[in-house]
């Protein structure tokens, strides 16, 4: 059986590296991108099974790259976390569908915990 596999987008260096760290640490094989763009390039690359991205971003921002995967057949369904620092409600504007949101500051026990659920989803065909 192959490890779930997870494309990581973070633009905060510090922060790719522990997120990383512990997916890979819990049995996930994690792919990080710098931003929306770098995300795109390595989707081939990564076949992620998850996308945890940022949402501010230089660039194509989290909010963006979504909408590019959503338009993309193999991706369209693929279950997405989003993490930021800024509130919830500054996604509203760009009305993309995303299944989970945590914001900056979270645990890493709360992390982990939203990552396995959004696994099991997609394991049972919900996402």
């Amino acid at each position: 059986m192959t490890a779930p596999r997870i494309l990581l987008v973070e633009d905060e260096l510090s922060s790719a590296e522990v997120l990383a760290l512990l997916l890979a640490d819990v049995g996930y094989e994690v792919t990080v991108a710098p931003d929306g763009r770098q995300a795109l390039l390595r989707l081939e690359e990564a076949a992620p099974d998850l996308l945890i991205t940022g949402f501010m971003m230089p660039g194509m921002n989290g909010a963006l790259l979504v909408k590019a995967l959503r338009d993309m057949p193999r991706y369209a369904a693929l279950p997405v976390l989003m993490i930021s620092g800024a509130p919830e409600s500054a996604l509203r504007a760009y009305a993309v569908p995303y299944q989970a949101f945590l914001r900056k500051p979270s645990s890493l026990d709360r992390f982990l915990k939203v990552v396995g659920d959004l696994r099991a989803m997609r394991g049972s065909g919900r996402a």
